[in-house]
């Protein structure tokens, strides 16, 4: 839920009715022009951000003054944020409310132990005169009228630190690390201020964290994502102190888990016999300095709410005789770890090429989707999960293979290039119960799948006897469940949980874990501070299930999207190729007889859900059911082509009237159908798979000209209806 505000007392009124005004300076600086200053990375991102996420939760108050300095918009010099903050202090009145945010170098002058925060033109050798000094940004703020004050500081960065720049690789140059003079000094404002509020990215003697992955400093990227609405409430609302709690407690996690990754990366790189250990990061603890409690609003809900980019994809291909495990990982995959998810089982009728463009599909799905562009977008972290369940064997040629049937068989070099392509994080499992012992040539794959040093990367891989070759799928699944209760699961606690369940049974596990830009997440962190857990994910895995290796990625995707008619397309060429009647074009009697049931259910089922319910065969079926009892009501036509003939004909004018096929006692063209959020329950799918009845133009509309072939027709609908009541049995 996004939020409905960050409140303090009683501002919250005279914002939202404009009678009060919301002032917000935000500086962000990555270069300086001081070469002894280390330039920093995202700190003109965070700033950029952060403004376009306190945009979308103040747009309910009418007054409101949001100043953004940053080196891609209005540069942070010194002249410009000193000249602002004295405009908006002199401007305000008291029953406003001011935050002021800083992502930077802060610096302490030594000579006279003050806080200087450094702005782009900010000299080391000269900082009293060149930066802004924390007591005078303090000393304009106590001039300023406006009762509620918030300050937000990350101004004690690591520097342009990678994943690894951790403790004892760079040495730090402590007059860049002011945290303590920073709790000290405004310890001392807000013991004389009760309207004061500041949050700060660390506490004594530490620093703030830069990650890659993230693409922003820990603590601000937290703040974005609190104030987007995770920080919230039962009711929607984000209070001061449960922002302060929710930032606390995620960067707290994110080092935590970065620190869990490195000691699995650690452990590899002991194995091999490599002495070079990375070093641990020290703890990051967000500070909030605030005497007694406030309720201080910063918001209120979005007209518009915060769509969420959504590249989790997953693949789980079951290539043995069914698993339950298999199936059970593809559900927590989707309800828990936020994944869209792929579930195929491998029939004697799949084809290779169908499986590979699958894999292809999930590999490559974040390299070529567009890159977010709007300020209600929030961008999470691409990953990609595959799962295949299968046989390592070799060629006779000696080319290593997975085998997932005697039709499909997947080459070592394809699967590692299709791995290269791919941008996203990768965690790939190879679960290969043997009837061998062929450990050997799974280690040999995991070692040829490792992509290096710069790929966020995941290799888990076990072997099996065949007497318990559900066991490592089944480990998978309970190592997941235990998780599920927790703070999230890291790929790296993943395998640590794996070695010690593994550990008492004949499982042999091979893995390999890289990342330099940050943490591989499995299982996503569910907090306490998600307020709304009423929309938390609880819809099950698509079960694109397809008994003549049918791909219905391409229909659940149109439909997840709203794409009616193009999904209505896709439909027909799906029902004429399951009954390979792709050339004749229409299904017949005979055709529909016979046509697969777990193909026609899967189609059924899609439609279903992602119309809500308002379109599919079972829903048309029901349509059908509720007028099927209709007597011929014209006798003369009845003796000329039988009573039969007109009960069918007028129940399926009856249909096509209810469905919105017909309009005004006349058929509507399918080239003129539209669908829209009013539209009839089971207007689609449209039955263009069966042969349309005769027509004939009359004054420009198109009729139906013969009731026999109308007739005809309906009992085509008929035996589809039949057919799909046969398969829910």
């Amino acid at each position: 839920m996004c939020p409905v505000g960050v409140r303090t007392s009683h501002s919250t009124h005279a914002l939202e009715t404009g009678l009060a005004k919301l002032w917000l300076i935000l500086v962000g600086v990555n270069q300086y022009e001081d070469e002894q200053i280390p330039c920093l990375r995202y700190s003109a991102l965070d700033c950029q951000s952060l403004g376009e996420a306190l945009n979308a939760a103040t747009g309910g108050f009418p007054q409101k003054d949001i100043r953004i300095y940053h080196d891609f918009a209005q540069q942070p010099s010194f002249e410009n944020i000193r000249t602002s903050i004295k405009e908006v202090a002199a401007t305000a009145k008291s029953i406003d409310t001011v935050l002021f945010y800083f992502s930077g170098h802060g610096m302490v002058e030594r000579s006279i132990q003050q806080v200087v925060l450094c702005l782009k033109d900010t000299q080391k050798d000269n900082l009293i005169d060149t930066g802004l000094k924390l007591q005078e940004l303090l000393q304009l703020l106590e001039n300023c009228p406006a009762e509620q004050q918030l300050l937000w500081l990350d101004a004690c960065h690591s520097g342009n630190m990678t994943f690894f720049g951790a403790r004892g690789e760079t040495p730090i140059d402590p007059q860049f690390n002011p945290a303590q003079e920073l709790v000290e000094i405004l310890r001392q404002r807000a013991a004389k201020r009760k309207g004061f509020y500041a949050l700060l990215s660390c506490d004594r003697g530490q620093q703030s964290w830069e990650f890659p992955q993230l693409k922003h400093g820990v603590f601000t990227y937290y703040l974005i994502r609190g104030l987007r609405g995770e920080a919230a409430d039962s009711q929607g609302v984000i209070e001061a102190d449960g922002l302060y709690r929710y930032v606390y407690h995620q960067t707290l996690a994110y080092i935590d888990k970065a620190n869990q990754q490195l000691r699995v990366i650690n452990q590899l790189k002991k194995g091999r016999g490599d002495n070079q250990i990375h070093p641990e990061y020290p703890s990051q603890t967000p500070k909030r300095i605030v005497e007694g409690i406030g309720e201080v609003i910063l918001g209120i809900k979005p007209d518009k709410t915060v769509a969420i980019r959504h590249p989790r994809q997953a693949l789980v291909i079951d290539g043995l005789p069914k698993s339950k495990s298999a199936l059970a990982l593809s559900k927590i995959l989707n309800t828990s770890g936020g994944f869209e998810v792929n579930y195929w089982t491998v029939s004697e009728k799949t084809l290779a090429l169908d499986v590979r463009k699958a894999i292809q599909k999930c590999l490559l799905s974040e390299s070529f989707s567009e890159l977010p562009t709007s300020a209600n977008v929030l961008e999470e972290i691409a990953t990609v999960f595959l799962y295949l369940r299968g046989q390592i064997q070799e060629t006779e040629q000696g080319e290593a293979v997975f085998v997932l049937s005697d039709n499909v068989v997947i080459n070592r070099s394809w699967l590692r290039k299709q791995l290269r392509r791919c941008r996203s994080q990768q965690i790939i499992i190879l679960d290969c119960p043997v009837v061998s012992d062929s450990c050997v040539s799974l280690r040999d794959w995991v070692e040829e799948l490792q992509l290096g040093l710069d790929v966020e990367q995941c290799l888990i891989a076990a072997a099996a006897p065949s007497s318990e070759s559900e066991r490592f799928a089944a480990s998978l699944v309970e190592t997941l469940n235990k998780a599920i209760q927790k703070s999230g699961l890291t790929a790296a606690a993943w395998i640590t949980q794996l070695q010690l369940e593994l550990s008492s049974i004949d499982i042999k596990l091979y893995f390999w874990l890289f990342g330099s830009q940050g943490v591989i997440e499995v299982l996503s962190e569910k907090t306490l501070f998600s307020a709304d857990t009423s929309q938390q994910k609880t819809e099950d895995v698509d079960d694109l299930s397809s008994a003549v290796g049918i791909d219905y990625t391409n229909l659940r995707d149109l439909l997840k999207a709203g794409r009616w008619l193009e999904a209505n397309e896709e439909t027909t060429t799906l029902m004429l190729k399951i009954a390979n009647r792709e050339e004749k074009r229409y299904l017949d009697l005979a055709s529909l007889e016979n046509f697969s049931c777990s193909d026609l259910c899967t189609i059924d089922r899609l439609w279903v859900k992602y119309s809500h319910g308002r379109f599919g065969f079972s829903v048309q079926k029901r349509v059908w059911e509720s007028i099927k009892d209709t007597s011929g009501g014209d006798p003369v036509l009845a003796l000329m082509i039988g009573n039969d003939n007109v009960v069918a004909c007028q129940t399926c004018i009856d249909f096509a009237n209810r469905a919105g096929w017909r309009l005004k006692d006349s058929w509507i063209d399918y080239s003129d159908l539209t669908i829209n959020d009013d539209a009839p329950n089971g207007q689609l799918p449209y039955f263009g798979f069966f042969e349309q009845a005769w027509r004939v133009k009359v004054l420009g509309v198109w009729e139906l000209h013969s009731a026999i072939a109308t007739a005809s027709w309906w009992r085509l609908c008929v035996a589809l209806f039949s057919r799909l009541e046969t398969c829910q049995k």
